[in-house]
């Protein structure tokens, strides 16, 4: 156990190898990659599908459906397209994501379609030493974390930090897996017994093992990561070594670049907007959706219906036939996240003219949690007398005084579901007095303030985002994704919930991806479709309403 005197392999590791990228090549390189069979649209599918959700899984599905001639139709709820994609935009033109705001390097099922849009990236600055730790009323930059040694009764000395502790001891629990068995994992097979400890075992248990409460504290607020200690431990390490070793993105002029490339690509008409879908009901030969656009009924048959919606939604959808007993338990049951952010607009970006920082975050004990700088004005310096050491600075002094935006508040479990039950007022309140204790004086060049909270959009109560529980891979995953009925699908399912890797653009697009190849192999067997079955149903109702 670390206590108050850090020893062992944890002290091992330099702080810069905690963000050391994976090697080139590597496991989790392979098991995001894009698939090379759906790389050609070959040949052309006349069917129709309908897909529930105009989120990226859904957005992805249509896509590559469209492109094999399939009659894809997108219904979504909300009155934009994106779902957990989007940007805010300010009334001077600056905007920040109010959602997925990076993309890990090694997400090549995102970055597929980055590429193919042709559109522009740069760096997202992920950790900066210049950044701020506020903890347990001190702050120092990141660089200084050993000031912050006493207040938690460590008196480790050396170069390592608490980010190099946490990734040696998280390390030693991934790498004790064999590469079997992480191929496994990546490919959402859990039924290997040697994983059941890691599948049953909470962040926190597994913490309490290797740290003492106080180490804990340190290294769990430093890292993020305390705000999933209820967690399963591997749910934990895919998401760390997912994020943490693969040098991440962003796509310049917003996340949201990436919807509008897909939905100005998808053939006209077929993204219905603001529509709700209340039932889908499945026989031997088609699958029928119904549902509400605008206080007018939804009616349609297709050959096939794909759901790309969360759980949280699908739950609220009668399906007819029901879905088997374990799957339907696994969609009311499955554990969502919930996360907030705060886009915090100023005059001029007093974070760089004052504090030096260029993109990166602060990491707080404070109700804020993190606060989160843009990536866009930091360009990587030399450090003058230092061997292969750089720091970053301003691209430009001149946009530093110029209005932006800041994320001043990034909220994550718990303590996002009670931030949002508070007053906008409230929540003004708590963010400024916060960020004044970050960066005093700030406040003064505030002149906007936008709360966004996930659980309340509509199509996404719940959570937002899958991060399951100990025993939830076992319990739930593994008939989840199964389509429906068994016995002659028509119901197919993806988004990022059905992934390895939850809370992710990844995840979203490469589910509906593996989908999408499901669909296509069942369609291929199935004929033309339901062109004559529909026409007789479509005298049937010409008759009914003449």
């Amino acid at each position: 156990m670390v206590s108050a005197n850090i020893v062992g392999r944890a002290q091992t590791i330099c702080f810069r190898k905690a963000n050391q990228k994976e090697e080139r090549g590597g496991l989790f390189d392979r098991c995001f990659a894009f698939p090379d069979e759906l790389r050609v649209a070959e040949r052309s599918y006349p069917a129709r599908v309908g897909i529930i959700g105009g989120g990226l899984a859904g957005l992805v599905s249509a896509y590559e459906l469209q492109r094999r001639g399939v009659d894809a139709v997108v219904y979504e709820r909300a009155g934009r397209p994106g779902g957990r994609v989007r940007t805010h935009r300010f009334w001077d033109g600056t905007y920040a994501d109010v959602g997925a705001m990076r993309i890990p390097g090694n997400h090549e099922c995102v970055l597929h379609y980055v590429r193919e849009f042709g559109l522009q990236t740069r760096p997202f600055i992920n950790l900066n030493p210049d950044g701020y730790y506020h903890l347990r009323g001190r702050r120092v930059r990141l660089s200084q974390v050993q000031q912050l040694y006493s207040a938690y009764g460590i008196g480790a000395t050396g170069r390592d930090g608490p980010r190099a502790w946490l990734d040696s001891v998280l390390r030693t629990a991934w790498d004790a897996l064999s590469p079997a068995q992480q191929l496994s994992v990546l490919e959402g097979d859990w039924q290997d017994a040697a994983l059941d400890e890691l599948m049953s075992t909470s962040l926190w248990q597994f913490a309490r093992r290797e740290f003492s409460q106080d180490a804990w504290d340190l290294l769990g607020h430093t890292s993020g990561l305390v705000h999933y200690e209820h967690a399963s431990l591997l749910e934990v390490l895919v998401d760390y070594f997912g994020l943490f070793h693969a040098a991440p993105l962003e796509i310049k002029g917003g996340m949201d670049t990436l919807i509008r490339e897909f939905v100005r690509r998808l053939r006209p008409g077929t993204l219905r907007l603001s529509t709700r879908i209340d039932a889908v009901d499945l026989f031997s030969d088609t699958a029928r959706i119904s549902g509400q656009c605008v206080g007018r009924p939804v009616d349609e048959s297709y050959d096939a219906v794909m759901a790309c919606v969360p759980l949280t939604t699908l739950d609220q959808i009668a399906i007819t036939p029901e879905l088997p007993h374990r799957q339907a338990q696994a969609v009311r049951s499955l554990t969502y996240a919930s996360s907030t952010k705060t886009l915090v607009h100023l005059r001029r970006r007093s974070w760089e003219i004052n504090d030096a920082i260029y993109g990166g975050g602060s990491f707080t004990d404070l109700p804020i949690q993190q606060c989160w700088y843009p990536s866009d004005n930091a360009r990587a310096s030399p450090v003058a007398g230092v061997t292969s050491s750089q720091r970053l600075t301003a691209r430009s002094t001149e946009l530093s005084h110029e209005p932006g935006v800041l994320t001043g508040a990034y909220l994550w479990g718990p303590h996002a579901r009670r931030f949002t039950t508070l007053t906008p007022a409230d929540r003004d309140r708590i963010v400024m007095r916060s960020l004044e204790q970050l960066h005093p004086g700030i406040c003064d060049d505030i002149d906007d303030i936008l709360h966004w909270d996930w659980d309340n959009q509509p199509g996404m109560s719940g959570g937002s985002f899958a991060y399951l529980a100990p025993g939830e891979h076992t319990r739930y995953l593994g008939g989840l994704a199964a389509p429906h009925p068994a016995s002659n699908p028509r119901l197919f399912f993806a988004g990022e919930h059905l992934s390895a890797a939850h809370a992710w653009m990844q995840g979203a697009a490469q589910s509906a991806l593996h989908t999408v190849g499901r669909l296509l192999d069942r369609l291929s067997t199935t004929g033309a479709g339901l062109d004559a079955h529909r026409e007789e149903e479509d005298l049937i109702r010409q008759g009914a309403t003449s």
